[in-house]
């Protein structure tokens, strides 16, 4: 695969263009073609599983042996997990990726089944079978708060194999311009789903969104993009319907026609706050927007934004 072809790939499978996002592409790619195993770490909600589904399937699209399983699935029956995906797959060796979510939860006969998976080894297919040689790359998944505080209670030699290489997610709050890409594919989705057309967006919700926390994170995010379309009036998002909506944060409404107007109101937002915060340099505030310097220039032309308004600190 050439990188041109990975990055586009990258792109479609972790959206957004915030600084943030950019480099944990840049880490997703990294990592890709090697043989260590990878811990990926995030808050609840980051789509810490997604990530480790795209490595494996960007390494080696349509080929690799792919076991995935969460840490209590494990724990109730390692070996029949890993047969049952045997079965499903057929692979003519057992050589792929074994993806553990939640590894942090693994009990400590679970642990030792999965260490036995770490290096190269062998493997019954069937319980009375040949023993088959295996060879995994294992992605695992955990929370922040356990690979800063819990792993005491882990196996150290597992941990130490696990966390060869480590994939931070970084939490929705710290990424907010990402939001309108994200919404955007989740319209797209929950629409199609609904066979109902995409609906134009007060853009209150989006200053509501841009507001909020983001606890759960891009979960939280879907399940609130899901609320409004099926909570607002069929042709127009509106912010009534956001869980967290707080009339008396509200400071423009505007009525807007599409989702493009809608993204360009939020643009211009973000850009004014980035010149604002900068004092007008756009060269900083270009970086900070992860776009290039002559691309704001354009954008800021387009959408009337002065640069003598911010130097001067109005």
């Amino acid at each position: 695969m050439t990188r041109q072809k990975l990055s586009s790939l990258l792109l479609e499978a972790i959206p957004g263009s915030s600084p943030e996002i950019n480099q944990l592409r840049k880490s997703v790619q990294a990592v890709i073609g090697r043989d260590q195993h990878v811990l990926i770490v995030g808050e609840p909600g980051t789509e810490k599983m997604q990530i480790a589904q795209a490595i494996a399937n960007l390494d080696d699209p349509g080929k690799a042996f792919i076991v995935s399983s969460n840490a209590n699935r494990l724990n109730a029956a390692f070996e029949q997990e890993i047969r049952s995906t045997i079965v499903k797959q057929n692979p003519a060796q057992l050589a792929g990726f074994l993806i553990i979510e939640d590894v942090d939860q693994l009990s400590a006969s679970a642990q030792t089944r999965v260490l036995n998976f770490a290096n190269p080894g062998y493997f019954a297919a069937q319980p009375d079978g040949p023993m088959l040689e295996t060879h995994f790359r294992i992605l695992s998944t955990c929370s922040q708060n356990w690979l800063v505080e819990g792993k005491e209670t882990f196996d150290s030699e597992l941990f130490l194999s696990l966390s060869g290489l480590v994939i931070k997610i970084p939490p929705l709050r710290e990424r907010r311009q990402d939001i309108p890409v994200l919404m955007e594919k989740m319209l797209g989705q929950i629409c199609g789903e609904l066979e109902r057309s995409v609906p134009s967006i007060n853009f209150e919700v989006f200053n509501q969104m841009l507001k909020y926390d983001w606890p759960g994170n891009v979960k939280e995010l879907l399940n609130v993009v899901r609320t409004l379309i099926v909570s607002s009036p069929e042709n127009e998002l509106t912010p009534e319907a956001l869980p967290f909506y707080n009339q008396k944060q509200q400071f423009n409404k505007l009525e807007l026609q599409s989702l493009g107007l809608a993204v360009a109101q939020l643009e211009k937002e973000l850009i004014e706050r980035a010149l604002r915060k900068f004092a007008g340099n756009q060269s900083r505030a270009a970086q900070i927007l992860s776009i290039s310097e002559a691309n704001l220039r354009f954008k800021m032309k387009k959408l009337g934004i002065r640069k003598h308004d911010f130097v001067t600190g109005m």
